[in-house]
């Protein structure tokens, strides 16, 4: 049911949603079909009234509510005016759900009586993109493996044979990433070694760059033939380090350098449908809005409440450009962290990719 209004079957739920408007406030008396002797001696019947007590004041509000298939007229602001001289009142309200006949706004202020409207929330006062919202969400993936040291030469500056051929060069991605001592690269252009990056950060920061590469380049909505489309790629990646100096892994009693290292580089595209109604988790919600000052509140109750909320006052929305909004059917992009579990569905197709080569280099100083 997309209006919340038409939950307000008939004149008598409308009144005691009015009176529920109210009750909200601790200080306040608020009754609901009530009947008073005024001045004049005559019976007059108030759908809600309202009385606030303090140290030195009793304020009495009385309020007529509408549930009309007809905008109100003249002719009940002139009854509601009438009820509030006779009954010593301090106020008067209206509410009603069709709002008022042409004129009737600036007679209501001329007799000090507020009129209200009470309607559902329209789309912008939901919020971008509206009530309903219907997203696509495409995660971006990768996994490293096969990995190959090409041309490895050991390096002693002490001159020093190589005792230990064993190498120990296997990478471990995990959320508490590690970063191995024996893993730290070296350059040795300098008269002392130089330390530099780690290789499994080294290895992190070239998956990131290269699957937010792909990921902004990558603008297309898969085909929703499952709940969970996914397309899957696959590349071999070349580190090149000729003209980087961090080029060297301390291994024995001196250095180990490879002339390039690849892996291959798995990528996956997943794509969910997101659908979901903002109201999901309330009973309704309302506009009330005031025609003498425009000022409108939020009236909202949600399921695991038992009574009304009446918000603030709604501040006028801000404008916001077309390229700021987000839009039903739009793509929300998350790439994912590389300690993340890498799956391939059942029904995903592997699709061979060029082949990379990332030419290593030291970024110059600002």
């Amino acid at each position: 049911m997309n209006s919340f209004l038409s939950q307000l079957i008939d004149w008598k739920d409308f009144e005691k949603f009015v009176a529920e408007l109210y009750r909200e406030s601790d200080e306040l008396s608020v009754k609901h079909n009530v009947t008073e002797i005024g001045k004049s001696g005559a019976k007059r019947q108030v759908d809600v009234r309202v009385i606030q007590k303090t140290k030195l004041h009793t304020l009495k509000t009385i309020i007529e509510c509408k549930r009309w298939k007809e905008k109100v007229d003249r002719q009940v602001i002139d009854t509601l005016f009438a009820s509030v001289e006779d009954l010593n009142a301090n106020k008067g309200a209206i509410f009603t759900t069709k709002g008022y006949e042409e004129g009737a706004i600036q007679y209501a202020k001329n007799k000090n009586i507020d009129i209200f409207i009470v309607r559902d929330l329209n789309e912008d006062e939901w919020g971008k993109p509206g009530r309903f919202i219907s997203l696509y969400v495409q995660y971006f993936h990768s996994m490293l493996s096969g990995f190959m040291f090409e041309n490895p030469k050991f390096f002693s500056p002490s001159g020093q044979p190589l005792k230990n051929t064993s190498l120990n060069l296997s990478v471990q991605f995990t959320k508490e990433q590690q970063y191995p001592e024996h893993l730290k690269l070296y350059s040795l252009n300098e008269p002392e070694p130089k330390e530099g990056p780690n290789f499994v950060k080294l290895l992190i920061n070239i998956r990131n760059h290269i699957l937010r590469v792909w990921s902004q380049q990558k603008n297309i909505l898969l085909k929703p033939e499952s709940e969970m489309p996914q397309q899957a790629f696959e590349r071999r990646v070349k580190l090149n380090f000729l003209n980087y100096p961090f080029k060297f892994f301390k291994h024995d009693s001196g250095y180990i350098t490879f002339s390039s290292i690849s892996f291959s580089h798995h990528e996956s595209l997943t794509q969910q449908k997101m659908e979901f109604d903002r109201a999901a988790s309330i009973d309704f919600a309302l506009v009330v809005e005031n025609y003498i000052t425009n000022q409108r509140n939020f009236a909202i109750k949600s399921k695991e409440d038992e009574q009304l909320n009446l918000s603030e006052p709604i501040e006028s929305s801000k404008e916001i450009s077309n390229q700021q909004t987000l839009k039903n059917g739009s793509i929300i992009k998350i790439t994912l962290e590389h300690y993340v579990s890498y799956e391939l569905q059942p029904t995903a197709k592997i699709t061979k990719m060029p082949d990379v080569t990332v030419n290593l280099q030291v970024k110059p100083k600002a």
